[in-house]
């Protein structure tokens, strides 16, 4: 009697690390696959955007009747299409060549001979520019969904070589289609450049363009109808 009342008292002790250990197991699967889930969450969310160039400048013209510049007495601006040294991109082979004789205070306007168009959601907006270390603003006039025009700095031009300029677009400028049957566009106004000069001396600025790009994902799809 006493030696069976031992062994029950003996297994009942061995029984409990195991139980603990059971649970100890059983916790950590409740929290493993959370935390994957919501790594692999912030990786997608990163991944759904691409990037997809708007204007190449490989097929269409761009001449002087595409640039103008805000004359008060001797200011010049040229633009040429130009195919040395383009900026390092696959298959670039066409750019565009900016020369512009101005100073503080003007403002060169370069209007696209097409229409640039962006349908999907864009995070920002790219632009390769080789700068000839001149000091003169770079930047774009940006029309949103709501026909709004929001004017997008992207830098000085105060570097040597080929640069990818970026800007990233606030939660300001409207984008998203309001309902399933109207699709909304933004569009590219124009490019200004103002140049940097010698206080009211004018002098030469030069600065080089190529592909002109977007970071864009699908538009999110409003499906409940709202009309009941």
């Amino acid at each position: 009697m006493k030696r069976a009342l031992f062994m029950l008292l003996l297994s009942a002790v061995v029984s409990i690390p195991s139980l603990s250990q059971d649970t100890a197991d059983k916790a950590d699967t409740k929290t493993t696959p959370a935390s994957t889930e919501k790594v692999t969450a912030e990786v997608d969310s990163d991944q759904v955007y691409k990037e997809i160039t708007i204007e190449d400048f490989e097929t269409t013209q761009w001449t002087n009747s595409n640039i103008s510049i805000s004359v008060t007495k001797d200011q010049k601006a040229e633009l040429q299409a130009r195919d040395q040294y383009p900026a390092p991109i696959k298959d670039s082979k066409k750019y565009i060549g900016i020369k512009v004789y101005g100073k503080n205070g003007d403002v060169v306007v370069i209007k696209p001979p097409k229409e640039l168009i962006i349908t999907q959601h864009c995070k920002s907006i790219s632009i390769w520019v080789y700068g000839k270390n001149f000091s003169g603003e770079l930047s774009l006039l940006l029309q949103d969904a709501n026909g709004k025009v929001h004017r997008l700095v992207f830098d000085k031009l105060n570097f040597l070589g080929w640069r990818k300029l970026h800007k990233k677009l606030s939660n300001e400028i409207a984008q998203e289609d309001k309902f399933l049957s109207q699709k909304r566009q933004m569009k590219i106004l124009s490019f200004q450049y103002k140049p940097a000069g010698k206080g009211r001396l004018a002098e030469w600025n030069y600065f080089y363009v190529d592909d002109i790009m977007a970071n864009v994902r699908d538009k999110y799809l409003d499906k409940q109808d709202d009309n009941w």
